[in-house]
């Protein structure tokens, strides 16, 4: 059993060390010009709606991936066994990655269109920021362990 937690602690870290190293990939991509065909007006409606992108993705999808993660592991414990329940809190913590990685890497690519307009790089910060409180650990998974134990027993 500790070996398979052991396991999914270095895989979910890695999924968290993904997301930074996505997000230096954008913002190096950017800084070659990878992103000079695409970019908009200043100041226009397009710069618009490219910052309010960015926003809403920031504003709803980061809590949204946050909540989803505990909504599909606290709630679907009564039918799991450990090994199922590790399996379900792994994939799940990827899967919250992965949403995290998609919205920074949405407002890198948002800032840099808009001629680096701030609004998609603080966005992308933010997110950044965020991700850091999904650094996996292990006394977590004990207490998700524990919960899965409990609602076996009662």
């Amino acid at each position: 059993m500790n070996k398979q937690i052991d396991k999914i602690l270095k895989v979910l870290k890695l999924c968290v060390v993904v997301i930074w190293v996505a997000a230096v990939l954008c913002v190096l991509a950017g800084e070659n010009g990878a992103f000079l065909n695409w970019t908009v007006e200043p100041n226009g409606q397009e710069e618009f709606v490219l910052n309010s992108v960015a926003v809403c993705l920031t504003l709803f999808g980061t809590p949204l991936s946050l909540k989803f993660f505990n909504l599909c592991t606290a709630h679907t414990l009564r039918r799991m066994n450990n090994d199922e329940a590790l399996h379900a809190y792994l994939v799940h913590g990827c899967v919250r990655s992965v949403m995290l990685m998609l919205i920074v890497m949405s407002d890198v690519v948002i800032y840099y269109i808009t001629a680096n307009n701030v609004t998609g790089g603080l966005c992308a910060l933010i997110v950044l920021t965020i991700s850091l409180v999904c650094w996996p650990k292990r006394e977590q998974i004990d207490t998700y362990l524990e919960k899965v134990n409990a609602d076996e027993e009662g």
